[in-house]
């Protein structure tokens, strides 16, 4: 696994700042890496697993019929009304 500390040092910064984040990059350039970097830095600074949602939408575990089913996927996992990090 390539660490991608640049983009990663990025995320950090941006954490806690009110405003969505987005990544974007072509096809297997280390988006998914990066989550997962920085999924595993949020977990070490305390931030449970029932605050973290990620979904691959390629995976066949994940089948929404369309955006109502991801909202109401999303919906069903919120349990409070602390920020949730949705990947």
């Amino acid at each position: 696994m390539i660490e991608r500390l640049e983009y990663l040092e990025k995320l950090k910064r941006w954490k806690d700042k009110d405003v969505i984040k987005v990544v974007t990059g072509i096809r297997r350039c280390g988006k998914s890496t990066l989550y997962d970097l920085f999924i595993e830095y949020l977990k070490k600074e305390g931030i449970d697993d029932f605050h973290i949602i990620k979904v691959n939408l390629e995976s066949p575990e994940y089948d929404f019929g369309g955006y109502k089913d991801l909202y109401d996927y999303v919906n069903k996992k919120i349990i409070d009304k602390k920020i949730i990090m949705f990947f």
